[in-house]
């Protein structure tokens, strides 16, 4: 059960009554942790969760409102979208064991997408895999980092106000230009790797329906069209859920995406729609509500090079993220854990 903490006017999200130990000095000054991770998406918690099994002090912070990055679940009118990454797959025995212990535990279950594809899916939403992995760690939300700096003989990481926290060591894991921006004044050569990556953008639409009349129950990939993914909610999660609600969420490809990367949010749920129409035969019915969301990096194109620096010049601050590895979200996984080693 995630309870909500107050360390030194720090709002913290923990999911332990016992959570790491920390060291304080004043309230003017925060806490030192032994390690700062920034982003709770695959990558920092699957750091956090590595060190914190090692016994050290770890804070997480984020400027979003929920937990996992992409892999993302918004609740809207009754309805469940699971508007980020639509499942998992482990190929490495690491994942596979965090995967097997989240299905142990109710987090996650198998969704046979096709007569020769099972993949992983959380339960009753994709949000439960990485809420499984954040089980005991400090993480703090809605807080949006805007400069890094050496601050005492750590790392301070600071808000448009003032010193957050400092950590003896730190492991940025946000998205490829942000992590570049926020580095370019402290570690200039890992601002430089950050630049190295690219993203696809993707627009992803959400369609609360009135009854299910022409969904059906058909995952949609139609790349040519525009859309990379189409999926009826109701054919795992929402059932699973026991809502019951008949709901559309539709992906586009990258290229559709950025073609439409300035358009209105209405205009992208219109053609979306019409698209889908086209492509089925049929009209979507009577749609009770419809929201769209922009991914402006959704979709690792190019990853950065594994002989690019990913630590600092001194050992105190490591990069990850799935734009060190690929865009799988086990690629992200695998780097957080890769980012917490290179500190030891």
């Amino acid at each position: 059960m995630l309870l909500s903490h107050l360390i030194l006017g720090i709002p913290v999200v923990a999911a332990s009554q016992n959570p790491a130990p920390f060291t304080t000095k004043t309230a003017a000054d925060p806490a030192l942790f032994d390690l700062l991770v920034l982003g709770s998406g695959i990558a920092g918690l699957a750091a956090a969760r590595l060190a914190q099994n090692d016994g050290k002090s770890v804070l997480v912070i984020d400027k979003g409102r929920r937990l996992g990055g992409r892999v993302s679940t918004r609740r809207q009118d009754g309805f469940i979208f699971n508007h980020g990454a639509q499942f998992v797959t482990a190929k490495g025995t690491e994942f596979a064991s965090l995967l097997s212990k989240a299905k142990a535990a109710g987090q996650i279950k198998d969704w046979q997408v096709s007569d020769n594809k099972i993949v992983q899916i959380g339960t009753p939403s994709m949000r439960d895999l990485p809420q499984f992995m954040a089980t005991g760690l400090m993480i703090r939300q809605q807080t949006e980092i805007t400069k890094i700096a050496h601050h005492g003989g750590h790392i301070g990481f600071f808000d448009k106000d003032d010193l957050v926290a400092t950590g003896r060591n730190a492991i940025i894991t946000a998205p490829a230009a942000q992590t570049g921006k926020l580095l370019a004044d402290i570690y200039t050569d890992l601002a430089t790797t950050a630049g190295l990556a690219s993203y696809d953008p993707c627009w992803t639409i959400m369609l609360g329906l009135e009854d299910d009349y022409g969904l059906g129950t058909k995952i949609l990939r139609e790349e040519a069209a525009g859309i990379a993914l189409s999926v009826p909610e109701m054919t795992r999660s929402n059932q699973q859920s026991g809502l019951g609600a008949p709901a559309l969420t539709i992906q586009a490809t990258g290229a559709w995406s950025q073609q439409h990367l300035q358009d209105d949010p209405q205009i992208v749920i219109e053609s979306l729609c019409q698209i889908w129409q086209n492509l089925n035969g049929k009209p979507l019915g009577n749609i009770s509500t419809a929201t769209a969301h922009r991914w402006l990096y959704a979709k690792v194109i190019t990853a950065v090079p594994s002989d690019a620096p990913r630590l600092s010049n001194d050992g105190k601050l490591v990069i990850a993220g799935d734009w060190l590895g690929g865009p799988r979200v086990e690629q992200a996984f695998d780097s957080g854990q890769q980012a917490y080693r290179h500190l030891n």
